[in-house]
């Protein structure tokens, strides 16, 4: 309808009118794109705010995990301590006490990290959209260190690890996995699926089976240069795991919401 009306006025030389017509289509024009842009304004700061909302939650979960980690690993000390102490006999101490802390000296915790959002904005380009910077270097530094996969890694391949169930027979093995293995508790906050040792256990294997245990792991001399290393990576990572969450600022952000 416009086209026509400014067709007209060209043919009749009303030139005025063309201005005016002229003036019609560059306003509707601005306001459409300002009303675009609006639009746009709006919909990115709702996807930002779901974002910032959701990786607070995630990167709240993986300082929780990052904790949960740290006591974990301070039980590893104890039982590796513990174990040294015994099968060295440099202290008096039970067969089944042995056992128990060799078993969990052994073991190490697995945790599947909570990441998904974090994954999802950095693909879609959408970093700047967290303004929040305490929360955005937060993520960064948690979901970029590679200290959390070291520590799965030297728990699955750990020399001590192999050379405790090459001496254990299977049987009692699976006694103290059942009765003294990780433990799965709740979080107070965002975490799941997280392990503990600290709690007390028995196993029911008899006073034979035990003593045949103790004497299979005194037998290889290898065993105590194992357990020496394995006690002194994990104390060496508990200071990594303290530290790292000091680095990045996540322990500021959370440590009031969260009770370990």
């Amino acid at each position: 309808m416009i086209l026509r009306r400014v067709i007209k006025h060209v043919r009749n030389q009303e030139w005025t009118a063309i201005a005016i017509d002229f003036l019609i289509v560059v306003v509707g024009v601005f306001v459409g794109l300002q009303v675009s842009n609006w639009n746009a304004a709006v919909e990115e700061g709702a996807r930002a705010a779901v974002y910032s909302e959701r990786l607070r939650g995630e990167v709240q979960a993986e300082y929780e995990y990052a904790h949960a980690l740290v006591d974990y690993h301070v039980s590893l000390s104890h039982a590796t301590d513990e174990a040294y102490r015994g099968l060295s006999q440099t202290v008096q101490m039970d067969d089944e006490t042995i056992l128990i802390n060799a078993f969990r000296a052994s073991q190490y915790n697995w945790y599947e990290r909570r990441r998904s959002t974090f994954d999802e904005i950095v693909a879609s380009g959408s970093l700047a959209l967290i303004t929040d910077k305490p929360l955005r270097d937060a993520a960064n530094g948690i979901y970029g260190t590679p200290l959390f996969g070291i520590i799965q890694s030297e728990g699955q391949v750990s020399a001590f690890r192999e050379l405790f169930r090459m001496a254990i027979e299977p049987e009692l093995h699976d006694e103290l996995s059942r009765n003294c293995g990780d433990k799965e508790y709740e979080s107070s906050g965002e975490a799941v699926g997280l392990l503990t040792l600290d709690y007390d256990c028995t196993i029911s294997a008899s006073a034979e089976e035990m003593a045949e245990g103790v004497r299979a792991l005194r037998s290889d001399p290898a065993i105590l240069k194992a357990l020496r290393l394995r006690n002194a990576q994990v104390d060496g990572r508990i200071t990594d795991l303290v530290t790292t969450v000091e680095i990045f600022g996540v322990n500021e952000m959370f440590s009031d919401k969260f009770a370990p």
